[in-house]
């Protein structure tokens, strides 16, 4: 982890409570925290970089609170919760981009807002500061990643393992009817057909589900190993969840094609309707064997209408 970004994390953290704060507030808040080794030049990069990314705003001359975008709860000073999101983004213009780019705002971003997350992909950070180390550190410390497993995207699957060895919430998505290796076969990824509305409504509510399930506190304050268990639990109650959601589309999808089977067996069964000739036979027929002089009559008639 750098200092940039270790001086970045406690400067929210004391502005979390919603009020202004000194750039003295600041640097007695980093000493207390036992953070004491940064120049002056690193100090005001990690101010600089949080007013560009708005995470901060100014108050007044050398005054600074948090944004409000970054506030959760009504603005009671709980600042939201990061989730990095892992995905192959591609060259603009690309299918590659377009997909990550169509996934990423429709259904990453909206859910993980709805759930008190602010999402960011790599190509949004606005920093000074090797880009590597940066996607270094969201991986070990932000809240939460999710990852598009995607076209079997080689730096995805180095970000995937590298986010596991910490431990903290991972959550994996694939593009539906696409294969994923061997080795993450075994967990859970969810699937999403931007193609399909009703899919696409499904995924959102499977990703805000799955979201909530994790307790995020209990990985800061839990021991590793604890921590581990902790997400094979949830990682397994969503695997349940998962399967009864599938297991209930297949028990509706069963329960409408038998409706549809017995209403095609009952239509098959209903006899042709008959012909307006037959139907007035069945008519004449009684009369005319009750009086068979009835019969010429008729016949006369027939003669004079041809």
């Amino acid at each position: 982890m750098t200092k940039s970004y270790m001086i970045k994390e406690m400067i929210m953290q004391l502005l979390s409570d919603g009020a202004g704060h000194s750039v003295s507030e600041m640097k007695d808040y980093l000493f207390e925290k036992g953070l004491e080794d940064y120049s002056e030049g690193q100090f005001a990069g990690s101010v600089n970089n949080l007013l560009r990314n708005k995470k901060i705003e100014k108050v007044n001359r050398g005054t600074y609170k948090i944004a409000g975008e970054n506030l959760t709860g009504e603005g009671r000073g709980s600042v939201m919760k990061k989730c990095f999101v892992v995905s192959p983004i591609g060259d603009a213009g690309t299918d590659i981009r377009k997909n990550a780019d169509q996934l990423y705002q429709h259904i990453i971003k909206p859910v993980c807002e709805k759930c008190g997350f602010a999402a960011q992909r790599v190509d949004e950070f606005n920093t000074s500061n090797s880009i590597t180390q940066e996607i270094l550190d969201a991986l070990n410390d932000y809240d939460l990643v999710i990852a598009d497993l995607t076209g079997h995207n080689p730096n995805v699957f180095f970000e995937i393992g590298y986010r596991t060895k910490s431990q903290k919430p991972i959550i994996h998505l694939k593009r539906k009817d696409e294969t994923i290796p061997f080795d993450v076969s075994s967990i859970r990824t969810f699937e999403y057909d931007l193609t399909d509305l009703d899919m696409v409504t499904a995924t959102k509510d499977r990703l805000e589900q799955v979201i909530r399930n994790f307790k995020y506190d209990e990985y800061k304050e839990s021991k590793r190993g604890n921590n581990f268990e902790n997400n094979m639990i949830v990682a397994s109650l969503n695997d349940i969840q998962y399967k009864i959601d599938v297991l209930t589309e297949e028990i509706k999808k069963k329960e409408n094609e038998t409706i549809k089977t017995v209403i095609e067996t009952f239509n098959a069964q209903k006899p042709e309707p008959e012909s307006l000739e037959t139907e007035m036979m069945k008519i004449l027929m009684p009369e005319l064997i009750k009086n068979p002089n009835a019969a010429d009559v008729l016949l006369r008639l027939s003669e004079k209408f041809k």
